[in-house]
C-alpha cells in the first residue's frame, strides 16, 4: 500500500512539474546570455503598443515576454528548439500567420478561446537574428494584425 502511494505521489508531482513547464521557460536560460536582449512586462501594457493605423487597441495584454538574440547567427539550441516544437504541440499552439519576405521571416502562433486568443507565440528572424514574443492576455486577431511591432523597437541601435 505504500508502494502504491509513494508510486502516485511521484506521478503526481511529476505531471504538476511538466504541467507548469510552459513555452516561454525555454527562454528562460538565455536572458541573462551576453547577445540577449530580454523584457518582460505585466499589468495592463495594451497602452505601450501603438497601431498601424492610429487606432486604440481593443485586446487586453497581460504580460508581454520578448527575446532577442543580437548577435549574428546566435539562437536557441537544437535541443531546446526541439522541446518548443514539442511544447508548442502539448500546448495547442495553432499557426495564425506565416510569412516570409527577403530572408526575413515570421511564425505567429496562438491559443484560442472563443473569440479572443489567450497566448500568442512570435518566432521572427531577420538580419541574420532571432527573435521571440509571447504575449498573454485577451487578444484579438484584429488587433494582433494591426499591431505595430516596429514602434517596440525604437530608440534601440544593434
Amino acid at each position: 500500500m505504500k508502494n502504491i502511494i509513494t508510486i502516485l505521489l511521484v506521478s503526481f508531482i511529476s505531471l504538476s512539474a511538466s504541467a507548469q513547464y510552459g513555452v516561454d521557460n525555454i527562454f528562460r536560460k538565455y536572458k541573462n546570455n551576453k547577445g540577449v536582449v530580454a523584457w518582460q512586462f505585466e499589468g495592463d501594457i495594451a497602452n505601450m503598443l501603438k497601431t498601424k493605423d492610429g487606432n486604440e487597441i481593443k485586446s487586453s495584454l497581460e504580460s508581454v515576454d520578448f527575446v532577442m538574440f543580437i548577435e549574428e547567427g546566435t539562437d536557441i539550441t537544437d535541443d531546446d528548439r526541439d522541446k518548443l516544437k514539442e511544447k508548442i504541440a502539448d500546448d495547442g499552439y495553432e499557426i495564425l500567420v506565416q510569412a516570409r519576405d527577403k530572408g526575413q521571416k515570421l511564425k505567429l502562433m496562438g491559443i484560442q478561446e472563443g473569440d479572443v486568443i489567450t497566448k500568442v507565440f512570435a518566432q521572427v528572424s531577420f538580419e541574420k537574428r532571432s527573435a521571440y514574443f509571447f504575449l498573454t492576455g485577451e487578444i484579438f486577431l484584429d488587433d494582433l494584425n494591426n499591431i505595430e511591432f516596429d514602434s517596440l523597437m525604437q530608440g534601440l541601435n544593434f
